[in-house]
């Protein structure tokens, strides 16, 4: 037999006895693997199993729109839940931008939240951060948003810094009067300025 004939029938051998053996490997693993026990199984596990299932929860929600007169509204947390009344979801780590057909851009941030698009309102609570893109950064705990229009809206003291100075007011607002020319920024309830002139 030459060795040309002796390597072709130890091709054809192979190619029958290396996927037998591949199978007979796979049926040993099923016969011989032992069987998983859920309650051991519960102890190790990092995740609370039974609170995930009783809870209805999601994982990095966003919500998007376009409202009446032309900003763009994007609200995203990192986690929601919805409300047992069924009157929208609460929600974690809310981070917000309210962009407007102008170029003004209002970045928002909060750590709790409830986000209700039915009732066509937003609000962040606990420690609310604001900052705008005409250099205003703000402090509250409590912002309300719309979310047909662009209205922004808080209803308990703020502490702004602005790029004349610092500012403490008991409310502050922010509404869209003409798409045209952008929303104002509109401090009010005891507004306190401390004015630092631009060197």
């Amino acid at each position: 037999m030459t060795s040309e004939s002796r390597h072709t029938t130890l091709v054809h051998w192979a190619k029958i006895a290396l996927p037998l053996s591949a199978l007979v490997l796979l049926s040993t693993l099923f016969l011989f693997s032992g069987k998983v026990d859920p309650t051991t199984a519960a102890i190790y596990s990092k995740v609370d199993v039974t609170t995930l299932a009783r809870e209805q929860r999601l994982t990095a929600p966003e919500f998007s729109g376009v409202t009446e007169d032309g900003a763009a509204l994007t609200v995203q947390a990192a986690t929601a839940a919805p409300d047992p009344s069924g009157n929208g979801a609460s929600a974690s780590k809310i981070i917000a931008k309210l962009e407007e057909g102008t170029g003004v851009v209002t970045d928002m941030s909060a750590k709790t939240g409830r986000i209700d698009p039915a009732a066509g309102q937003i609000s962040l609570s606990e420690g609310v951060a604001v900052q705008t893109s005409s250099g205003y950064r703000i402090s509250t705990e409590r912002v309300d948003m719309a979310t047909d229009r662009t209205s922004v809206s808080a209803p308990c003291t703020v502490e702004a810094k602005a790029p004349f100075g610092t500012l403490h007011a008991g409310q502050m607002q922010i509404d869209a009067t003409d798409p045209k020319t952008g929303s104002d920024l509109v401090f009010k309830g005891g507004v306190k300025l401390i004015y630092q002139p631009q060197k």
